[in-house]
This record gives structure tokens, sequence and C-alpha cells, in this order.
């Protein structure tokens, strides 16, 4: 799918500097925003539930689940420029 962002300049010229490859350190980025927000809607989802005295065991295996995934995500490279071969 192709998507039009505008960007302020500053920080447009920044992602260039970062990488060779916009669109894939655009859409690693993004990845990266949704899981956080998933991951944190799980943790609140357990917090509601133990609120109300019930915690559902597959809410709180997909809450750790996450987490582990979550903890494997690293950079791309040492450097955190991304090449255009990514």
């Amino acid at each position: 799918m192709r998507i039009t962002v505008r960007l302020p300049d500053e920080l447009g010229e920044d992602v260039k500097r970062r990488t060779d490859n916009v669109s894939r350190y655009v859409k690693d980025a993004l990845t990266e925003k949704i899981q956080r927000e998933e991951r944190r809607q799980a943790r609140q989802d357990l917090l509601d539930m133990a609120g109300e005295g019930t915690v559902d065991p597959h809410v709180h295996d997909r809450n750790q689940k996450m987490r582990r995934e979550g903890d494997r995500l690293a950079p791309s490279n040492a450097s955190g420029r991304t090449s255009a071969a990514e």
C-alpha cells in the first residue's frame, strides 16, 4: 500500500540521515509503535480485570507472549542505520 505522509523538514532530513531505505525505516517504526500500544492495552486489560477480582488466563498468557516478543526486538544493526538491502 502506498501512503503519503507529510513530515516537518527537520524530521524528514533526520530520517534520511539514518537510513538508505526510508520506507523500511518508517514501516519498522510504525510496527514497533503498534506493538507497544497493543502491549499497553493488554496490560491495562489485566489491571482492569484484577480490579474486578478476576484475571482471564488467556489475557495473561497473551500479555506474557507479547512481552517476550517485545524483549526480542533489536535494532536492525549496531549503527542504527538501515541499508536498502534490508
